[in-house]
């Protein structure tokens, strides 16, 4: 191997390895970004949901009940699908936990496409806010 094809070797060996060292915190806050927001949003909204149902409330009440009982009205998101749906899977995980004898298929559906329309908004909060 001549010198040239050494040095190219190093020289994306190192390349690689800066990607790689770079990665690590992007994943590691992405990963904190989604445990802040199912602590934040994810478990109030389930339990604004849950205590509307409980009351009698229809679904579609009893989602806005909670969108506006909770911080997902306010806060921003990654603009990344797989946040919205990992956050939704834990949301719906807790309402199905705390109050799933309340919610029907049907309703499960309807406040799935709920949830993601305020999740892409809250994405792209910056589209929504007046400047």
């Amino acid at each position: 191997m001549n010198s040239r094809t050494k040095e190219y070797f190093i020289m994306i060996f190192i390349g690689l390895s800066c990607v790689t060292l770079l990665q690590v915190p992007l994943l590691q806050a992405i990963e904190f970004d989604l445990t802040a927001a199912q602590n934040a949003v994810g478990n109030r909204f389930a339990s604004k949901y849950c205590e509307a149902k409980e009351k009698g409330f229809s679904s579609e009440s009893s989602s806005e009940f909670a969108l506006n009982n909770t911080y997902l009205k306010f806060v921003a998101f990654p603009d990344d699908e797989k946040f919205i749906e990992n956050l939704w899977e834990f949301t719906i995980e807790r309402i199905r936990k705390d109050c799933g004898n309340y919610v029907t298929a049907i309703e499960e559906i309807n406040l799935r496409d709920f949830f993601k329309e305020e999740g892409e908004i809250a994405s792209n909060r910056d589209l929504y806010l007046p400047h």
